[in-house]
Parts: C-alpha cells; structure tokens; sequence
C-alpha cells in the first residue's frame, strides 16, 4: 500500500523524533567503512575518490569489533558512536555488529535507507533503546516511497528516525513539495546546508538571496538549528573540545579531532591501540568554519546554545589571532 495515498485525505501531525540516547561524556564520529551504493554529485567522498578511500577499510567481525569497543569502554565508559561514512548497511555483518557494541555503546546510524532486506534485519536483532537512524534521503538515487516506507519501518518498531534532506542547489526546487509529502506521513524533514562547488560557485556562501529565502521557508523559522550554516560563522580560534569530548574515527582506527582535521599528521590515537588516550583539554579551531556542526558536542553547553538558538559567537580577536597569540 502506498503510505502517501493512504493518509493524503486527512492531516497527520509532523513529527521529528527526539534523541531518546542518553547523554553521554565522549562522542566518536566512526567512518566505518569507505562505501556507498550511491554516487551522489554532491558527496565529499565521491570528490575524494572511493576507490582510494576504500584502502582504508579494516574489515572485522562482530566479535572482534565487540573486543576493540568493549576496551574503549574500559578506558572511556559508554559513548556515543555516530556511524557514517559511504552507506553502514553495506558493511559485511553489520546488524551483528550493532547488536555486539551495543552491549557497551550507543549508536546513531546515518543511512540513506536503501537496503530495505538489512533494515528489516536491524529492527529484529537491535535495541532501540541504544540505536537511532538518521536516513537522508536522496532523491537523484532513490524513489520516495521506498524510502518513506524503510522510516516508517523503524519507527513502527520503536526507533527514533528521522529524515534529512540536502539543500543542494540542484535539489532546491523540489524541497517544498517533499517537505509536504513526508509531511502527510507524520514525518518532519530536516535540511542540512551545502558545502562545496557547483557551477564554479563556493556554497553554502553563493546561496541567492531567494534560495536563502526559499530555505527559510522550507525550514519554518528564521533562525535554529537547521540554518546555522546558512550563513557560516567564523570559528578559527575558538577553544574546542574537538580530540577530547568529541573526535572522527577512520576506518582504519585512526583518531582525529574531527572531520576537517584528517590529514595523517593529525591523528591523536588509534581505537586498535591498547590504551587509547584523547586530549585532556580544548584546543583553538585551526579551520575556518565548523562545516558538520560537529561544536554541538564539542563545545561547551552554554556556547552550543548560543550557537544553536542565536547564530552568534563571542567576537575573536582578530589581533592575538593574526599574532598566534591565542590561548
């Protein structure tokens, strides 16, 4: 049956679900594997090259995955563990996986919601209790009833899955009338900021000022969560947590502060080493704009708030910055 036809004759009420995961003192982005199913235009791993990427991959079994984790709990307790990457579906085992580092971590799971078989498997064998989905959905690869069907596959189960949505500008046309169709489904869809090229032009700084306004209306709101990055703030210099409450693992077990910050020289430690040891403080952004978001576990709560609710910082100063002399 389709869900859209089914439910067009009445309002269903939106709903973006709530991370019902416990907070938690240490949250790991994990770059579980190097592919995907998808060759979106807009991927940063598409422009980087799957194929070279995928020389990273370190392919383990649920057992021994569950060894590597259950130390990392050792050392750090229960963390949060934000797997992504390409697509985490395509991972050989990867529900037995889940099931396995569940026993000491939380998940969140960031899927493109195409492997229908695996996601039936997921809502058998996991506790939604400590995993939750975040299924983008990608309209130039897949068809909007298989993927709505997948959401409401996990929540019909009890997972917390929610939908998001790239502003890509090949994509902006089409975002009001999805926005509606998930909509009549009782399903809130997110918008996530370009960042790249397209048609020789730097987003998410050459959005027009009638896709900003499009966007805004998309969204609902002038100012929250969803357009932080509709006009990028300035974070170099600022103090972060990135490598101490926050950090990006590889596929090859390698740490990095976060997601900008991967080049080989760069790495902090190695989930594989005996004693994984992180930052013990912040350190100053050496990068220019925080392009994930990644400050909202990194960051302090009262500046995460400010930086969520108000797209606002602490001005920098600009003086000590061009002298090095920040602490």
């Amino acid at each position: 049956m389709n869900p859209t036809s089914e439910s067009a004759s009445q309002p269903v009420p939106q709903m973006n679900m709530e991370s019902k995961l416990p907070k938690r003192r240490l949250v790991l982005a994990w770059d579980m594997h190097y592919n995907c199913n998808y060759r979106c235009p807009y991927c940063f791993y598409t422009s980087a090259g799957w194929a070279e990427l995928a020389k990273k991959n370190t392919y383990k079994s649920p057992q021994e995955w569950g060894e590597v984790w259950e130390r990392m709990h050792a050392r750090h307790g229960s963390c949060q563990l934000r797997i992504t990457a390409g697509e985490p579906f395509t991972y050989p085992g990867f529900v037995e996986v889940i099931a396995t580092i569940t026993r000491w971590h939380d998940v969140q799971v960031t899927t493109n919601g195409s492997r229908t078989d695996s996601l039936h498997k997921f809502v058998t064998a996991v506790d939604p209790a400590h995993a939750e989905l975040d299924c983008t959905f990608h309209p130039l690869n897949t068809d909007f009833d298989l993927f709505l069907n997948n959401v409401l596959l996990l929540r019909k189960h009890g997972f917390t899955a929610n939908v998001c949505y790239l502003a890509y500008p090949a994509q902006l046309a089409g975002m009001p009338d999805f926005k509606r169709r998930f909509a009549q489904n009782g399903v809130h869809m997110n918008l996530a900021m370009y960042w790249g090229a397209y048609q020789a032009k730097d987003y998410p700084f050459a959005y027009s000022s009638e896709e900003r306004l499009l966007i805004k209306e998309v969204i609902g709101q002038e100012i929250g969560p969803e357009t932080v990055n509709l006009e990028p703030i300035p974070v170099r210099g600022k103090i972060c947590g990135a490598g101490q409450r926050y950090a990006v693992v590889q596929a090859d077990g390698k740490i990095y502060r976060c997601g900008q910050l991967c080049h080989e020289d760069q790495s902090i430690a190695s989930i594989f080493a005996p004693e994984v040891k992180l930052l013990e403080t912040g350190r100053p952004c050496p990068v220019d704009y925080c392009r994930c978001k990644e400050f909202q576990s990194a960051w302090e709560d009262d500046e995460k708030k400010m930086m969520l609710q108000e797209n606002r910082l602490q001005p920098v100063d600009a003086q000590k910055l061009a002298l090095g002399t920040m602490p």
